[in-house]
């Protein structure tokens, strides 16, 4: 979902680096890039450590959860996300998300961006025991649609994402955001495109 459907890794990190130089601790993109597709305690563990401690931690997430209320939690649709979702579901695909955020951030930032409903399924990265990289996640996801990981296509923005449905067996579309996918991840994915009406517009031409 985030840096994938919804434009909300860019704005986090902008922000959070902002709040670190407030505080006097200079945080960067490459130290958040590794933050990116990792679970909630993951992601925190790796953050307070980057921070130097639990303290500097929770005064930058104050100073994030500050500014993000002025935008009221809104992030925007990638570009081609709505239009992807529209063609498959004119097509009859069954579309689910399968997101490292908590499920409450889920329905509520898809719901305010209005394509919740595309969706049959969601999983969150609380239902399984091991984050991504783990494949715990997609094959759980591939479990509640009642599919085989062959049958799926999974589209990821992120390196860990990426190597998660990879181990899970599924085919992976990369859609880089704030990162590029390493030589392993390109070598072992579907397809690299830059979004995804990138990748509506293949469908299209091959129709």
């Amino acid at each position: 979902m985030d840096g994938l459907l919804i434009d909300s890794e860019r704005i986090i990190m902008q922000a959070c680096i902002a709040v670190a130089r407030e505080i006097g601790i200079t945080y960067t993109q490459a130290a958040y890039t590794e933050l990116i597709g990792r679970s909630g305690p993951d992601s925190t563990s790796r953050m307070i450590e980057q921070l130097n401690g639990v303290e500097n931690f929770n005064r930058v997430m104050q100073g994030l959860d500050s500014i993000l209320a002025t935008h009221n939690h809104t992030f925007p649709l990638k570009h081609g996300a709505l239009n992807l979702l529209k063609h498959y579901q004119a097509n009859n695909i069954i579309c689910s998300v399968a997101s490292s955020s908590p499920t409450r951030h889920i329905t509520h930032r898809l719901s305010q961006v209005g394509v919740l409903d595309f969706f049959s399924h969601i999983t969150s990265g609380q239902e399984v025991m091991r984050g991504k990289p783990s494949p715990d996640i997609y094959l759980f996801a591939v479990k509640k649609l009642g599919l085989i990981a062959s049958e799926c296509m999974v589209f990821e923005d992120s390196e860990t994402g990426a190597c998660a449905a990879i181990a899970a067996g599924l085919k992976v579309v990369v859609v880089p955001d704030l990162l590029q996918p390493s030589e392993f991840v390109s070598a072992n994915c579907h397809e690299v495109v830059e979004s995804l009406q990138d990748w509506l517009n293949y469908l299209q031409d091959r129709q």
